[in-house]
């Protein structure tokens, strides 16, 4: 087989897949799984693994369990099927991050975990970004991507075009996390990005600063999130929520 692509941000994978090592191995559901590289991945290391995508024919990793799905939808699996969930590039695609999460709390056994990524538009590169240019980072094209953009998808073997629609922030992904039961065990980087080095020491002091009424969340002015490009987070389901 050829090696599958992986749609994500540089690291992301190999972070997520550090996440999940240390795991008892169990039923994961991988969504959007894309060409299938971390379902892949994810099965050599011993966890029974469902792809899913709204592109099932994108699907390239076919294990059996390969199903079509809308993460904008009601996921077709019973309430509590899954150990873990791994949402790899998923929730900046889509219209309501509140019903997603809401979903996989549903499908995920008390005391599972949910691993989910999303862009940092809390960064300092990106507040930087929005305050030059009027737009978060990796947020660039709303409502649709340029020419040579959609040429270079193209050349990625992707026909459709995954546009981020919907930046969350670390305070509403912890709010919606904690709403339906879940408790974030910690948060990852898949690297850390400083740009504009001779304003940025100046910015992160300022914000630093600017937020100390924070400081009782251990997350919100780490350098995971004032530094890091992407974030992974790693939340235990509590199952303190009943979601039928």
């Amino acid at each position: 087989m050829e090696t599958l692509l992986r749609y994500s941000a540089k690291n992301v994978h190999n972070k997520v897949l550090d996440c999940m090592k240390v795991l008892k191995r169990g039923a994961v559901l991988d969504v959007p799984t894309g060409q299938g590289a971390l379902s892949e991945d994810l099965e050599k290391l011993g966890f029974e693994v469902f792809p899913g995508d709204r592109e099932r024919e994108n699907i390239q990793y076919r294990n059996g369990r390969c199903v079509q799905l809308d993460l904008n939808a009601f996921l077709p699996f019973k309430g509590g099927t899954f150990n873990y969930v791994a949402c790899v590039a998923g929730i900046e695609h889509i219209e309501n991050p509140h019903h997603l999460i809401r979903e996989f709390a549903r499908l995920i056994k008390k005391n599972g975990y949910l691993i989910i990524t999303m862009p940092n538009v809390m960064a300092i590169k990106s507040r930087l970004k929005f305050l030059l240019y009027s737009y978060f980072d990796f947020f660039e094209y709303f409502g649709g991507f340029p020419s040579e953009e959609k040429q270079k998808l193209k050349d990625l073997g992707l026909d459709f075009l995954p546009e981020h629609i919907n930046p969350v922030l670390y305070p509403e992904m912890k709010f919606i996390l904690e709403k339906n039961g879940f408790k974030i065990d910690r948060i990852e980087a898949n690297r850390m990005v400083k740009k504009w080095k001779t304003i940025y020491p100046f910015v992160r002091w300022l914000v630093k600063r600017k937020t100390k009424k924070f400081q009782k969340d251990p997350f919100f002015i780490s350098p995971t999130i004032l530094d890091g490009e992407y974030l992974i987070f790693v939340a235990k389901n509590e199952g303190t929520i009943e979601i039928s």
